[in-house]
């Protein structure tokens, strides 16, 4: 269940001037990968999810707020904004926090699920673990070629103390 001071906090961001702020506008256009343009007014506020990861761990960071403000939780808040999807969103997030079921029955082993991957990874994992190439990679066959070296024609590089009692004999 969502606590009062966590309902606060969220109102808070949801609430702070990130638009005025330049430092936050700044660290946006890095995310959004134009470093050398401040993010503009629409894509601060944007409401996807790389937006309110960087405002919350921004706020979070600026506030000093230890743990950091749960993005998945003040998402959940920013469209429920009723209280029992909150308490749902609360239960999912336990749930993912365990990330581990029971197979079997009670006293059976814990195993962990697999962890969800975007599915251009998923389809990578995919295909390397069926030896599969990868389609855009470059396969380098793993073959030396024999016969074809050549001796060396420079003569063997002296070491520093080699070098020197060359010129202490010189002496």
């Amino acid at each position: 269940m969502l606590e009062n001071s966590e309902i606060k906090v969220f109102k808070r961001i949801k609430s702070f001037p990130f638009e005025e702020d330049d430092e936050f506008a700044h660290g946006l256009s890095i995310i959004l990968g134009h470093p050398d343009i401040l993010a503009s007014k629409a894509e601060i506020e944007r409401d996807d999810d790389i937006t309110l990861q960087a405002k919350c761990f921004y706020f979070s960071r600026k506030e000093n707020i230890t743990p950091p403000v749960n993005v998945r939780r003040y998402q959940a808040w920013l469209q429920a904004g009723s209280v029992p999807a909150l308490q749902a969103a609360s239960l999912i997030d336990q749930q993912q926090i365990r990330n581990v079921t029971i197979a079997g029955h009670a006293n059976a082993p814990l195993v962990e699920t697999e962890p969800a991957y975007p599915s251009s990874f998923a389809h990578i994992v995919e295909l390397i673990t069926a030896g599969q190439p990868i389609p855009g990679i470059q396969q380098i066959p793993d073959t030396i070629l024999i016969g074809q070296a050549t001796p060396s024609t420079r003569s063997k590089r002296r070491k520093p103390w080699e070098q020197q009692s060359d010129n202490d004999a010189g002496k």
